[in-house]
């Protein structure tokens, strides 16, 4: 059967393609110098039946996407595509999987005069990427003799054969194929030998094993005034020691040796040789050389030249432009992190709850408590499909219990339908719950957006000026919170009362932030607010806010928001206007629009129920490009320089707070302390980061900016000029791989070994500068992701993070301690087992507590809290003043369990006790990381965190059985004392430490502690 993919752009028809048979069950079509975009893609076969492409999942478009093919179903649009790129398309019929794979396809040429050709029928390559399948796929004739072959083929060193005429060329050996840097470019390194590998095999190839460059930040790390970070590159096992020479002042000449460590780049075949100096104060030059010690030889080299002598000084002028601090916040370092999801925290306020959810009222019928009042009459019940009454979901109950409006909607229960129930908590409840977060230890929190929004999870805004009323107060008190507002202050000098004068009481929030659709005050809001700052109010909500944040402040708790600036909701102020306006409205290019051919304009002569009831239907009238497939959360054009000015001026109003400023003690300061950035990577435009992180920096000097980035990062942050950081997956893909994966198999269920742990670790720590990695966001999970505890009973999916309906493809959700394997994704029958899965749970917060990086805890992972992918992992906080509905077995595959749902409080006190260690030894934040020992078959590990004169011994038993095992260290009969039971345990005079471990058991030894 042959198939034609048809392509199309922006809602247009764009191209239409054949796939290409790649084996027996693979099409795929290489896609080249893709242009940036929205697409949707439909597929035909020969015999005229269409299938349409659809997903489930709201996973971003970073490196691959994965999406199913069904027939006659209606396409779903696929956005993050940035111009130039190449995508390989892959098709597979049987399974009806669709791919979409960015990357570089790799070209090259052949000329068959080069075998003695002067034609050929038939030209094929085979490589050993492809297991030496051979293939005319990638094979494209240009003439006669020359041909053009295409490899969608990721970076490494290959070997391939051409098939001529069913005869294989070149005859012998193999053709090598290099792509990208890798050390196959050069000979094998072999250490002891006293040679040192430098130049290419191929003398066409002007890169050089030996590898420096100081305008690099990759191998140029200026940390601070006084602190730099220098790495040099070699052939992987070429050079058996690095040292560097450094000389500050040339007047004396005083030189300064330090040994560099290696860390092994095994996926490109290098090695990195890498140190980092504190110089103890500020330096304005720095000249310096690397030598390189390898069998007894000597060699030396500046960054250009590798010589036998002692070479010309590289010297960098560290005040010049060229040289800039990629400046990360100490505190960022240091801090723990806590993610609240603020609907499912607390709920402290019934007042400001919830009366509609993301539908909006108008697929409601109005209540008849006081909640009609909040939003005009003539909104409601505006179309026939309604849910009935609006109700919030109760708090205690049983999360597979429907409220009345579910009810009524499940016999066509959709995806948002699904995820938009309300529970009702609000900020109030997050400044309740402060005492909480001061007892566990926490110094950070994420809050996930907590701008205007109808959605409970609010990742489309209404309004990014404001905070959402369900969240704050829903009808005004006339209250100003203690707030004090500079009328100096450019991004917002007066406060809702100062607007409202005498009748600020008991107004609708929600109809004031309503932008006016008609009349002199169109494109207005209740406050009078434009996109222009100066015309901005501090609502009582804003208020309500800026209480929490000087309240955490003061309690040494830090805040970043949520900035999503991709897309809004389709209840966004601005996009109302254009729905409103049409093609004329100047906040057309806001957005992605490609057809306003059926829009009807709304005039002043019609009644505000006919205005509202023409905006409500333009929206289905006008074309234009949104998130995810998503026609609520339509995207912006982040090109757009007044789209652009509206956003970064969003930013400096919650960085600066209503006093206007920068306070110099953070802890009475009234503004947020930075950002997590949600799907940077989704904007067409990745111009626009530079600018904003030069607004962000400028605004508060402390800032800092997190990146949901889910895999490697490395290219968004090496650069130093878009994000500080990023929310580190992949260190818990590589947890799951080592503590909660059982296969001996390979793919992602294989158990990594202790080594292997190792090694995948080092590997990634090299990817990032030492002060990105330091603030990086260890995350035990997200309101993306299943949650932690959940994930050790499902050892069977492997270590793999999936966004998406996550139960629905046979997850076990089951209370984690109840999990038995009966269910196909548990290996381990936990219910009779003496380990548990909280046992897993808490080596892994030994790791975590310990290792490089900022922990971070999801809201009530430290309380048990378990569930699969939204919305099962974002259920409301338990707390001990609640007694909750017991919980029925939610998984496909279950055994009609029932059990109750509780406070774990013995694990409350764990992660109490573990985050008051890191936080009371600062060598676990600042201090490098060695390894000790890597036990493969007793699945044991040891490691050092060591700094100046302080050390902490980490030993994790991560076998189910008890365990002896003998290890050195550089300390000679000293004491240690395990910091998590109080024991105390010495050195032998030899330095060797021998213990006993129980199965699952961690300890954390501190030297000298007396």
């Amino acid at each position: 059967m042959s198939y034609k993919l048809e392509i199309y752009k922006d809602n247009k028809f764009y191209e239409k393609v054949d796939f290409r048979e790649k084996g027996e069950k693979l099409l795929t079509y290489k896609w080249e110098n893709v242009d940036k975009g929205s697409y949707f893609f439909t597929i035909k076969n020969e015999n005229d039946e269409t299938y349409g492409v659809t997903y489930s999942h709201t996973a971003p478009f970073a490196e691959t996407f994965d999406a199913v093919v069904e027939k006659d179903v209606v396409s779903k649009p696929i956005t993050g595509f940035q111009k130039g790129v190449d995508i390989l398309v892959l098709f597979i019929p049987e399974e009806k999987k669709f791919i979409l794979k960015k990357m570089k396809f790799f070209k090259m040429n052949l000329d068959i005069t080069e075998f003695g050709l002067s034609e050929a029928e038939s030209v094929k390559i085979a490589t050993n990427y492809g297991g030496w399948r051979l293939e005319d796929e990638p094979v494209r004739q240009l003439d006669k003799t020359n041909y053009e072959i295409v490899l969608a083929i990721p970076e490494g060193s290959y070997e391939y054969k051409y098939s001529i005429d069913g005869k294989w060329y070149p005859e012998g050996a193999n053709k090598k194929l290099i792509i990208g840097e890798n050390g196959d470019l050069f000979a094998k390194g072999d250490l002891g030998t006293g040679k040192f590998v430098f130049e290419a095999i191929d003398k066409n190839v002007s890169l050089k094993a030996i590898a420096h460059n100081y305008k690099s930040l990759q191998y140029f790390n200026k940390i601070s005034d006084r602190e730099y970070e220098f790495k040099l590159r070699t052939q992987m096992n070429d050079v058996e020691r690095v040292y560097i020479s450094i000389v500050l002042h040339e007047e004396d000449n005083y030189e300064m040796i330090y040994e560099l460590e290696r860390f092994c780049d095994r996926t490109n075949g290098f090695d990195y040789f890498e140190r980092i100096i504190d110089f103890g104060k500020k330096v304005d030059k720095i000249r310096y050389y690397f030598i390189l010690e390898d069998g007894g030889v000597k060699a030396y080299f500046n960054g250009k030249t590798l010589d036998y002598k002692v070479p010309k000084k590289i010297v960098v002028d560290t005040k010049s432009d060229d040289i800039q601090i990629f400046s990360v916040p100490d505190w960022s370092k240091e801090v723990i992190w806590y993610n609240i999801f603020p609907d499912r925290f607390y709920n402290k306020n019934h007042y400001n709850d919830p009366v509609f959810n993301e539908f909006g009222p108008e697929k409601f019928v109005k209540n008849d408590l006081h909640e009609q009042n909040f939003i005009e009459k003539y909104k409601w019940k505006r179309v026939n499909n309604l849910y009935g009454k609006f109700d919030r979901n109760r708090w205690t109950a049983d999360f597979k219990d429907k409220v009345g409006w579910e009810r009524i909607g499940e016999q066509n229960i959709d995806y948002s339908l699904k995820y938009a129930r309300m529970y009702g908590g609000d900020l109030q409840g997050i400044k309740e719950k402060i005492p909480y977060l001061k007892e566990l230890g926490i110094t950070a929190i994420w809050l996930n957006p907590v701008f205007f929004s109808y959605q409970n999870h609010k990742y489309g805004a209404n309004d990014f000026r404001h905070i959402s009323p369900d969240f704050g107060t829903i009808k005004t008190s006339g209250k100003e919170y203690g707030v004090k507002i500079n009328r100096e202050n450019r991004f917002g000098n007066k406060s809702y009362v100062d607007v409202l004068g005498s009748t600020v009481k008991n107004n609708s929030e929600l109809e004031l932030l309503q932008v006016k659709l008609k009349g002199e005050d169109k494109g207005k809001n209740g406050y009078g607010e434009t996109e222009d700052p100066a015309t901005w109010v501090w609502t009582e909500s804003d208020l309500i806010m800026v209480d929490l944040i000087k309240e955490l402040h003061k309690n040494g708790i830090r805040v970043i928001f949520d900035g999503v600036f991709n897309h809004s909701s389709d209840r966004h102020w601005s996009f109302n206007v254009v729905m409103a306006q049409g093609e004329s409205s100047k906040y057309k290019d806001w957005y992605k629009f490609t057809d306003f051919s059926e829009h009807i304009p709304i005039t002043d002569d019609m009644t505000d129920e006919q205005a509202y009831e023409t905006l409500i239907n333009n929206k289905k009238r006008v074309k234009y490009n949104a998130w995810a497939g998503f026609n609520s959360l339509p995207e912006f054009n982040t090109f757009n320089q007044e789209y652009k000015d509206y956003i970064f001026n969003i930013t400096r109003k919650w960085m600066y707070g209503p006093d206007g400023i920068e306070n110099e003690n953070w802890m009475e300061d009234d503004g947020i302390d930075g950002w997590r950035l949600d799907v940077p990577n989704c904007l067409e435009n990745q111009g626009f980061w530079n600018e904003w992180r030069k607004v962000v920096k400028e605004s508060k000097k402390d800032s800092y900016i997190t990146a949901e980035l889910w895999g490697n990062a490395s290219s968004d942050i090496n650069n130093g000029n878009k994000f500080d950081t990023v929310m580190n997956y992949e260190w818990l893909k590589t947890v799951i791989g080592f503590f909660i994966n059982q296969s001996t198999k390979g793919g992602n269920q294989y158990k990594l070994k202790a080594q292997d742990f190792f090694n995948e670790l080092r590997e990634k720590r090299s990817w990032y500068p030492y002060q990105a990695l330091q603030a990086s966001q260890n995350l035990n999970g997200s309101h993306d992701t299943d949650r932690l505890y959940s994930r050790i009973v499902n050892d069977g999916i492997g270590r793999n993070l999936e966004e998406g309906k996550q139960l629905e493809k046979g997850y076990n959700s089951i209370k984690p301690c109840l999990a038995g394997n009966y269910h196909p994704n548990t290996t381990i029958d936990w219910r009779n087992s003496e380990i548990k899965p909280k046992d897993i749970l808490k080596l892994i917060s030994v790791f975590q507590m310990t290792y490089i990086g900022a922990p971070m805890l999801f809201y009530g992972d430290e309380v048990g809290m378990w569930g699969a992918t939204d919305p099962y992992c974002r259920k409301p906080m338990l707390w001990e003043e609640f007694i909750y509905d017991e919980e029925r077995n939610p998984s496909y595959v279950n055994q009609n369990e029932v059990y109750s749902q509780e406070v774990d409080n013995d694990l409350f006190q764990w992660y109490k006790k573990l985050i008051k260690i890191r936080k009371e030894n600062r060598v676990l934040v600042y201090g490098k990381f060695k390894e000790i020992m890597a036990d493969n078959e007793k699945d044991v590990i040891v490691y050092e965190r060591i700094n100046d004169s302080h050390s902490i011994i980490v030993i994790i038993n991560n076998s189910f059985n008890e365990q002896e095992i003998e290890f050195s260290t550089d300390y000679l009969d000293e004491k240690f004392l395990n910091l998590i039971n109080g024991n105390a345990i010495r050195s032998t005079s030899s330095g060797k430490i021998k213990l006993k471990l129980k199965p699952k058991e961690g300890k954390i030894l501190k030297k000298g502690h007396r």
